[in-house]
């Protein structure tokens, strides 16, 4: 192969696998909360009873795991002070690139849920 066609190759791969699109919605007048430590954030999955909370904002990312998505997004619900990700989902995405007739599946994650504070 080529050396145009290598570089093109791993240009194209770094692209897809190396993002990390994040995107946070805070929805609470913009009033801040001290951080937290990102072991103290809990997760809660959809339909999961949660303790009665504040929402803060609404987290979404995509990444090439779940565990480093479900990771994220706790670091950045600590950073908003959140004691909790509520509603969590995780979405799977598959794309097949087909290199040398050889089809290949990439797939992407992405996981969502809402920050909040526990009301005392």
């Amino acid at each position: 192969m080529s050396t145009v066609k290598w570089l093109l190759l791993i240009f194209l791969v770094s692209g897809i696998v190396g993002c990390t699109p994040y995107h946070a919605t805070l929805t609470n007048d913009e009033q801040s909360y001290s951080a937290t430590t990102t072991e103290k954030v809990q997760v809660f999955f959809q339909g999961e009873k949660t303790p009665p909370a504040k929402e803060l904002g609404s987290l979404v990312v995509g990444g090439n795991s779940e565990k480093h998505g479900i990771e994220f997004l706790r670091e950045q619900a600590a950073k908003m002070g959140a004691d909790a990700i509520i509603n969590l989902e995780v979405q799977i995405q598959t794309q097949t690139l087909i290199i040398i007739f050889i089809p290949i599946p990439i797939h992407s994650y992405f996981v969502s849920g809402t920050a909040v504070k526990y009301i005392n």
